[in-house]
């Protein structure tokens, strides 16, 4: 059977598919969304550059190439980035050195940073100065407390959510283990420019709810061994409910939208005929050619359209550090 696409740790050493240069001006970055700006470091100390968007031979996923994303960014090259982020849904940028605040500036480049105004979480150990706008993803413990969400098993295929809807998630690594902890994306145009005619048919006009059952469990989107999940009448969960088919508000393009693998209802249907719809389109939506992974490496920012892709996560052994802190750019909610 054919494998995804992976990001090879060593791709500046060859090019995957063909790369473009790209140009950029001077004027500096956006403010953050609230209050003063944060204090950039090298604010002022911009220059022209030319930057290399090199494909990674899949159905999406690329790598850019010289920008400094700790320096302030042209309004040129956000624009070219912007560009290069619609036309490959996943960028990553090796070898970056950013402070939180210069990971903020660089999720302005594409919209509004979102704030969570919700309670800090004191069960966790502080690895941020931004907790309500930079989420933590780890499994380090430090003095008893977790630092970060999502552990070191595997995460199953699905599309972030929160209290609003969100457009783009950067992730910055500061430690990636050895082996595993990749993230898999999947190019969700392409899942429904190439669904089979009754399938297509089936879900037009459908909306289907975003479950957030497992949200009230402890082991939120990895396998459950819970048997009342299991006999949960979905038609009653809790959750917004979406499109199956969206229309991205920038491209105008149409793509498959669903929340989380194994979970959901299609509004309208039993609860049977929900499942085994659903089972159809996740597996039509995970085919391997539809698939890029990324391997991480130290230094790596990567920022993905979440209206337009999935992503899941391949487990990691428990005795290895995984840290990495994430920014989420508001959205639109979806039509």
């Amino acid at each position: 059977m054919a494998r995804p696409w992976r990001a090879d740790p060593h791709l500046h050493d060859r090019h995957h598919g063909r790369p473009r240069a790209l140009c950029g001006g001077c004027r500096g970055l956006p403010r953050l969304s609230r209050g003063q700006p944060t204090p950039h470091p090298n604010r002022g100390a911009c220059a022209m550059s030319t930057i290399e968007v090199i494909p990674s031979g899949a159905t999406l996923g690329a790598e850019v190439r010289g920008v400094d994303l700790s320096r302030p960014l042209s309004e040129e090259t956000r624009q070219q980035i912007v560009a290069a982020w619609h036309e490959h849904l996943v960028l990553f940028f090796r070898g970056q050195e950013l402070s939180d605040p210069a990971l903020l500036q660089f999720g302005e480049c594409f919209g509004e940073v979102l704030v969570d105004n919700r309670p800090v979480d004191y069960n966790r150990a502080a690895d941020t100065e931004y907790p309500d706008r930079v989420d933590v993803i780890s499994n380090v413990v430090v003095d008893g407390k977790p630092i970060g969400a999502l552990g070191d098993g595997e995460a199953l295929w699905h599309t972030d959510t929160q209290p609003v809807p969100n457009s783009a998630l950067i992730l910055h690594a500061l430690e990636t283990p050895a082996q595993g902890g990749r993230t898999r994306f999947a190019n969700m145009y392409t899942a429904y420019e190439t669904l089979p005619d009754d399938l297509r048919e089936q879900v037009q006009g459908r909306a289907s709810i975003h479950d957030r059952i497992y949200g009230l469990q402890k082991d939120t989107l990895f396998h459950s061994s819970s048997a009342s999940l299991d006999t949960f009448d979905k038609s009653r969960m809790p959750g917004p409910w979406w499109p199956i088919v969206r229309t991205h508000n920038e491209t105008g393009r149409k793509s498959l939208h669903l929340q989380r693998e194994g979970g959901g209802y299609v509004i309208g249907l039993s609860s049977e005929d929900s499942d085994r719809l659903l089972q159809r389109l996740w597996a039509h939506m995970t085919q391997p050619h539809l698939i890029w992974e990324h391997s991480w490496q130290v230094g790596d920012v990567l920022v993905w359209d979440n209206r337009c892709t999935i992503h899941s996560r391949t487990p990691f052994h428990s005795s290895e550090r995984r840290r990495l802190h994430r920014i989420t750019v508001k959205g639109e909610w979806p039509n």
